[in-house]
Formats: structure tokens, C-alpha cells, sequence
């Protein structure tokens, strides 16, 4: 039986691993940069599994475990030793090149269909211009927007921020707010990654949803990063057809990439 091993590789020496099986021309679905290595192995455990033909990494998060794979080009995916937590397996590719890739070789691999996600993105040039009053979540809202991110997402692939993070967003002002009467109704988290502007997680309260909150806490982020953005991006799933008809009226529109994602459950 093949068995699951923690890596003891440094994050520079796993790297290298990757930038060969990389070189190899190996089927993957990992896409990260050298230097995010160091990041990801500081954060928590990386585990490996190696057989004939390729490689497994699982990174270990809070509740689940993310699958990194490396496969030669005429091997099949090899089931996973049952872990305590859901494996999942995400894989972006880009739409023109038909369906998503190899999901019947994962389903007979144990996982089965999960979700599925799209990239839409809009050029800054055509965000629109005016200025708007912005207004920013503060520190003591903390707690709050914790809650709502829990309550509105589903926990594998959203990328919800830790209590740290989210501190430091607040300090730097990456998080817009709206509100009533004093009350906050929603927030939207955006982050920056070179000239583009990234919409992290938007979150409207349950009982104040259909009122427009979204589309204007969309306005605003668009009109704070419009002048330092070249474009905007964000990651929408394809069965939330109210947050889909949102952003095409807003003037996004998809950029080919989709991403399928797949999950074994303990």
C-alpha cells in the first residue's frame, strides 16, 4: 500500500522538485511560483505520496487538505489512503479547450464533482468614472464580518482570511463597507496583485439582500481602484446566477478560465 509521508524538504529544495517534474512537461494542476513555497510550508504541514508515475502533494489547511498533483503523461490517477479531513482537488484550465480536465479519471480515482467556478474580469477604462463616498469596515467589526463570511461561504475554496488577515486588511483598507441608519448591512474584501484588483469575498446580510447592496459595494470598489488598477478580477461559482447577472450588468465579463473543483470526503 502506498502511504502518505510528511514532506521534510525546505521550501526552497521542494521548488526545484516541482520545477523539474515541471520541465518534464508532467499533467499538473499546481501553478505556483518558487518563492510560494517558503509561504505555504510556514503556514502548516505539506504531506507527499510517490508512486510509479507521479507524485502527490496534500497541503494540510484547517479543514480540509488540498491535492498538488504531478503525473506523467500515461499515468492515471492512484486513489488516496483514506486522511481525517475532505481532500480537495481543484483544477483551472481554460474553457476554449473544451470540458474540464480528466474529472472521470479523479471520479475513478474516489472523488467525485463539487462546484465549479469562473474568472470574470473588466478593464479598469470601462469601470466608469464620478467619484462615490467610500466607506471602510473598522477594526471593532471584526468579529461581525467573521461571522457573515462563515455563515455565506462554503468552507473548501473561498479562501476566507484567518483573524490576522482580515486584521491587516482592515488596517490597510481593503475592506468596504455599506450600511443603514448606522447599521452594516454588507462589506466587500478586495486585495491587489500587480495592476490587477482581486475581489476577495463580497458578504450581504441575509434579511438586506435584493436591495442593491451588492451592486454598490461593487460601485465603490471600482471607483476606489480604478486609477491605480489596469483591470478587475474575481472568481464567481456558475450556479450563483444572481451574483452572475450582478457583475454582467456591471460590465464584467468571462476571461476563458474555469476552474472545476472536486472533493474526497473521509
Amino acid at each position: 500500500m502506498i502511504e502518505i509521508t510528511e514532506n521534510k524538504t525546505d521550501g526552497k529544495a521542494l521548488a526545484v522538485e516541482i520545477a523539474g517534474y515541471l520541465s518534464e512537461k508532467r499533467r499538473t494542476n499546481c501553478f505556483l511560483q518558487p518563492e510560494d513555497w517558503k509561504g505555504i510550508l510556514e503556514q502548516g504541514k505539506i504531506f507527499r505520496m510517490e508512486f510509479s508515475g507521479g507524485l502527490y502533494l496534500l497541503v494540510e489547511k484547517e479543514r480540509q487538505f488540498d491535492l498538488l498533483y504531478f503525473l506523467e503523461r500515461n499515468t492515471t490517477p492512484v486513489p488516496l489512503p483514506d486522511v481525517q479531513k475532505p481532500v480537495i482537488l481543484e483544477q483551472v484550465s481554460a474553457e476554449r479547450t473544451g470540458v474540464s480536465p480528466a474529472l472521470e479519471e479523479w471520479e475513478a480515482a474516489g472523488f467525485h464533482r463539487y462546484l465549479r467556478r469562473k474568472r470574470l474580469f473588466l478593464a479598469a477604462k470601462n469601470a466608469g468614472q464620478g467619484s462615490r463616498e467610500i466607506i471602510f469596515c473598522g477594526e471593532n467589526e471584526q468579529e461581525w464580518m467573521q461571522t457573515l463570511l462563515l455563515e455565506s461561504f462554503e468552507p473548501y475554496t473561498s479562501e476566507l482570511p484567518d483573524a490576522d488577515t482580515l486584521a491587516a486588511d482592515l488596517r490597510e483598507k481593503r475592506v468596504i463597507a455599506a450600511g443603514k441608519d448606522g447599521k452594516l448591512l454588507g462589506f466587500l474584501r478586495f486585495g491587489r496583485e500587480k495592476k490587477i484588483s482581486v475581489l476577495r469575498q463580497i458578504a450581504v446580510l441575509p434579511a438586506a439582500r435584493g436591495r442593491g447592496i451588492g451592486v454598490r459595494l461593487v460601485r465603490d470598489w471600482l471607483a476606489l481602484e480604478r486609477e491605480n488598477a489596469a483591470k478587475f478580477q474575481l472568481w464567481v461559482r456558475e450556479d450563483n446566477l444572481p451574483a452572475l447577472r450582478m457583475y454582467e450588468k456591471l460590465g464584467f465579463q468571462p476571461d476563458g478560465r474555469i476552474a472545476p473543483v472536486m472533493i474526497k470526503e473521509p
